[in-house]
């Protein structure tokens, strides 16, 4: 035992030093760590220096010259930096002071970091925004030698505290343990003289402490012990009370079983109301295929009074019973019973015949012999009927669907035909008639306009109706869209110039390929991007492809146009709607650009998402999912190889 004592506090002591070990640990970390942090923002500070004088000589940038190097100089002298190099958005170096030096330690390989443990250099690299946008960067390197030969000294005193700290109080710990475990050798050496038997020994401590305390239990548990033949001959006394207590009990369980036969009585009544106000109808069948109760919803669905019905047999009730399809026969005794879970058709008390659904429940007693069937019957004769119609509205629908369809194949041909003919015509038109006849060229113009007008409002009706009816089949392949949306620009670039707008265009995504059928993606951005131009009268027009979360990739088509209200944009995918309408409308269109436009994002598995406000412009968002090209697929390899 005194072993035992002796384990307890050296393991006390134990514990109690790591737990200060960890303690001056974190101390030590925290001022360590706050050090460096003061020093960072110093460096950071001293690094935004020159990125607001960059900032506020943005012509550096366009000039790719510093204009005011002798500033920048004593700029660089006043915050100790040992070299500064200026990049331009290209990452093509404008101006440099300390170039050598930079080179030396390698600024372009380091971000901006925590501070060094062992070269003397502190670097920065940090962008320089201009409209949200980066337009060049500088890399600045400060020396750090003295900082980090005070870091050094600052960790080497706090360790060096820690340390001292820690091995006071682990002395401490130990000799406080020693003074402390000693009234418990004491007892546990007296508890193993009274468990070897002597009984008579009593645990002397004179202090008024926890230990006293614990001494005092323990004598009154001995007394206790030498009670226990008392307490034995109490026990068997309580014994008998408890019998007569049990015999007790069981008169109450009579009576509670009592209690039970009468509220079972109650519920047969309840049932018996149930069963005759239900609003389905139901009747009861006997194990000898009689009818012994019916219910009033039941004789109005038939036709038949209550007598009539009691006593017949099951099969008066439907038309071509068959008791083969519905008899089932329980396990013991071989007995009948009926098992419906069925539609069936029920003879009327005036031959007619309705349709019913018939669901059967069987009552079997603790033999598990059946009593009798519950059967419920629910009239479904106008269901049954409204079905009919609806199929017949269905079959009308297909029909007009299919000559909805021969309509557009039709009107396509009689339209595209002659249209084809004049679109043809009109440039030969042009060229015959005199170029100083400006009504006769206005009017061939305005037929020109017309023409291509009409055959855009065929292919938008006739590409809305192929997708409603599926019959497009998209082909889904690999596509790098940084390709495609560089086309579509270059197209639409006569189009902004007409306008004077600026068309700009950027991919920030360096693989920005996607799994997407073409033709519907062409078409998603040619109706967003010309949209963009139609409804901008001022100003620019940004496409971007940029990286997204999950593995995804955003195309935003961000403009400076009209813009949109809330309310219309809650209808603004919906077929043949526009924010302008009337017969003065200032924009020409059928409004089915953007329902296309929502289709076609559907078809690609894609999402598409609005941001606009009245008079300030729009943003159209399509997220896509990246193309993850594998390695054992080598003809996918080959057509992505090919198309970039």
């Amino acid at each position: 035992m005194r072993n035992s004592s002796r384990k307890l506090q050296l393991k006390f002591t134990i514990e109690f030093s790591i737990f200060f070990l960890i303690l001056l640990a974190a101390i030590n970390i925290y001022f360590v760590r706050a050090f460096e942090f003061d020093v960072y923002e110093k460096y950071m500070y001293k690094s935004e220096v020159f990125s607001n004088f960059f900032t506020q000589n943005q012509e550096t940038f366009q000039s790719s010259k510093i204009s005011d190097k002798q500033t920048l100089k004593k700029i660089a002298n006043l915050n100790e930096a040992l070299y500064l190099v200026v990049e331009g958005s290209d990452h093509s170096i404008i101006d440099a002071i300390n170039i050598e030096v930079a080179e030396q330690y390698l600024y372009i390989l380091n971000q901006t970091s925590d501070i060094p443990k062992s070269n003397p250099i502190f670097k920065v690299s940090l962008p320089i925004i201009s409209d949200n946008m980066e337009i060049g960067r500088i890399y600045v390197g400060f020396n750090a030698a003295k900082t980090v030969a005070s870091l050094q000294k600052t960790r080497f005193l706090i360790a060096l505290f820690s340390l001292a700290v820690f091995i006071l109080v682990t002395i401490i710990t130990y000799l406080f343990s020693a003074r402390s475990f000693k009234p418990i050798t004491k007892l546990s050496s007296t508890l193993d003289r009274i468990i070897k038997g002597d009984k008579e020994i009593k645990i002397e401590y004179g202090r008024k402490n926890e230990i006293g305390m614990l001494a005092e239990k323990i004598n009154l548990v001995l007394n206790q012990l030498d009670k226990s033949s008392e307490r034995v001959k109490y026990l068997n006394a309580k014994l008998g009370v408890a019998f007569k207590e049990k015999i007790y009990e069981l008169d109450s369980e009579i009576s509670q079983r009592k209690k039970a036969e009468l509220s079972l009585h109650r519920s047969e009544e309840q049932f018996e109301l149930v069963f005759e106000n239900a609003p389905i109808g139901m009747f009861i069948v006997s194990p000898f295929n009689k009818i012994i109760n019916v219910n009033k919803a039941f004789c109005d669905i038939t036709g038949f009074y209550k007598r009539e019905l009691l006593g017949s047999h099951i099969k008066s009730l439907f038309d071509d019973f068959s008791e083969t399809n519905f008899l089932s026969t329980s396990d013991q005794r071989h007995i009948n019973y009926y098992d419906f879970n069925c539609e069936k058709i029920m003879v009327k008390k005036n031959k007619d015949k309705i349709n019913v659904i018939a669901k059967s429940v069987t009552i079997f007693d603790h033999k598990s012999i059946p009593q009798h069937t519950i059967v419920q019957t629910l009239d479904i004769t106008e269901i049954k009927k409204t079905q009919k119609d609806l199929m017949l509205a269905l079959e009308k629908a297909e029909e007009s669907n299919r000559l909805k369809s021969a309509f557009l194949a039709q009107m396509s041909h009689e339209i595209r035909t002659p249209l084809n003919a004049i679109l043809t015509a009109v440039p030969i038109l042009a060229d015959e008639i005199d170029k100083d006849n400006e009504d006769a060229q206005i009017i061939i113009n305005s037929v020109d306009s017309a023409g291509k007008r009409l055959q855009r409002t065929i292919d938008m009706i006739l590409n809305m109706s192929a997708v409603q009816t599926g019959n497009y089949k998209p082909d889904f392949e690999p596509v790098n869209i940084e390709a495609e949306l560089a086309k579509l620009a270059r197209e639409f670039n006569q189009m902004s110039d007409e306008k004077n707008l600026q068309l700009n265009f950027r991919c920030l995504s360096k693989e920005p390929y996607i799994y997407c059928d073409q033709y519907t993606t062409n078409q998603i951005f040619q109706n967003l991007i010309g949209n963009s131009i139609k409804y901008t009268h001022q100003g620019s027009i940004n496409i971007s492809i940029e990286n997204d979360e999950n593995d995804a990739i955003t195309i935003f088509i961000k403009d400076t146009g009209i813009g949109m209200t809330k309310e219309y944009m809650e209808s603004l995918f919906s077929p043949f709607s526009q924010e302008d309408v009337g017969q003065k409308r200032e924009y020409e269109g059928n409004g089915l650009g953007l329902a296309l436009v929502k289709k076609y994002v559907e078809i690609n598995n894609a999402e598409i998402r609005v941001q606009s406000e009245k008079n300030v412009g729009s943003v159209f968002s399509v997220t896509f999912k990246k193309y993850q090209e594998k390695s054992s697929n080598t003809e996918n390899s080959e057509k992505l190889i090919l198309r970039s």
